[in-house]
């Protein structure tokens, strides 16, 4: 099968590129490296199954030839930092609207199936914990916002154009080469000093971490599992840590003692919701997914690989 990856030089792309050249499949990776970078897929690409298309998700001329002979389009690019869309909703709401939009009229063009990554940020501050996903969404930021927006497109465009959409609401998702988020950001903080780490926020945010295998295994599942009419589902571990259990974590693998974890206060980002922990049992039931891998296992294999790309952290234990 030639399938279409929109985002598909970023952290979640290249490993679904990775596994689904593995199952045999010819991949067609679209992205415009604003976040992605060709060297995560420049092995890839030397595979021959890979081909390379730079883009922006927002020219429909450009998504269109790209998609050109794909029964399948994976639809990850995105806008994705929230602090950013509070600076600029209008680059967040063309990136992430727009560009799904963009997605869906040549998805219905070619007859092709789309599966839609979508965020636990459409929940807001959920008044349900763990939270279904019929939970009413009352977005708390405009990234959310313009995911939520997204999802009714991909529902819309099902229910009338017979597209078949699926949506994953995916929490979040960490794991080697993520450049961005709380653990890469603890690493480089102690690479820096070994002696005092800083929080954003009162550290007492409890989210939901999902490792990345188990995230592109619900990818991989999706679109052969689900009835793909526009349905949606929490992709998450199911289990939520705060940030002062995370960091505590990393110094017990890290080996790091008499490390003063100190919490900055207030809110993290504007924007940003400080509790999310999903219930996944709907993921569960239709799709036949679970997270596998528990929070230390994808920790300490994350740590691993920061060890590798940026050097161990003085006084730690070396874990390779």
């Amino acid at each position: 099968m030639q399938i279409l990856v929109t985002g598909g030089a970023g952290f979640i792309g290249t490993k679904l590129a990775e596994e689904l050249v593995k199952r045999g499949n010819l991949v067609k990776i679209f992205d415009d490296l604003s976040s992605g970078r060709i060297s995560n897929i420049s092995h890839l690409i030397k595979t021959g199954a890979v081909e390379f298309i730079k883009g922006d998700i927002r020219d429909f001329s450009a998504i269109k030839e790209a998609g050109s002979g794909c029964d399948l389009i994976y639809h990850l690019a995105a806008q994705s930092l929230v602090p950013f869309s509070m600076e600029r909703p209008d680059l967040d709401m063309e990136i992430n609207i727009k560009g799904t939009l963009n997605v869906l009229m040549v998805a219905k063009e070619l007859m092709s199936k789309v599966v839609f990554t979508s965020s636990s940020t459409v929940y807001g501050n959920a008044v349900r914990i763990p939270t279904p996903e019929d939970e009413v969404l009352i977005p708390y930021s405009f990234y959310g916002l313009s995911k939520m927006a997204a999802e009714h497109y991909c529902r819309i465009y099902s229910e009338h154009f017979n597209v078949p959409t699926v949506v994953l609401r995916l929490f979040n998702v960490y794991g080697p080469r993520n450049n961005k988020g709380l653990m890469i950001d603890l690493y480089r903080k102690l690479l820096r000093d070994q002696k005092r780490l800083e929080l954003l926020g009162t550290g007492n945010q409890l989210k939901d971490y999902l490792y990345i295998d188990d995230a592109v295994e619900a990818l991989m599942i999706a679109p052969d599992k689900a009835i793909c009419k526009g349905e949606t589902y929490n992709i998450g571990s199911g289990e939520s840590f705060t940030v002062f259990q995370i960091a505590e974590l990393m110094l017990e693998i890290l080996g790091l003692k008499d490390v003063e974890i100190v919490a900055r206060g207030g809110k993290a980002w504007l924007g940003d919701v400080e509790l999310t922990r999903p219930d996944v049992s709907k993921a569960e039931r239709e799709l036949g997914w679970k997270a596998k891998v528990d929070i230390k296992e994808g920790l300490t294999k994350t740590l691993m690989w920061f060890e590798e790309k940026f050097g161990r952290i003085p006084g730690a234990k070396t874990l390779h």
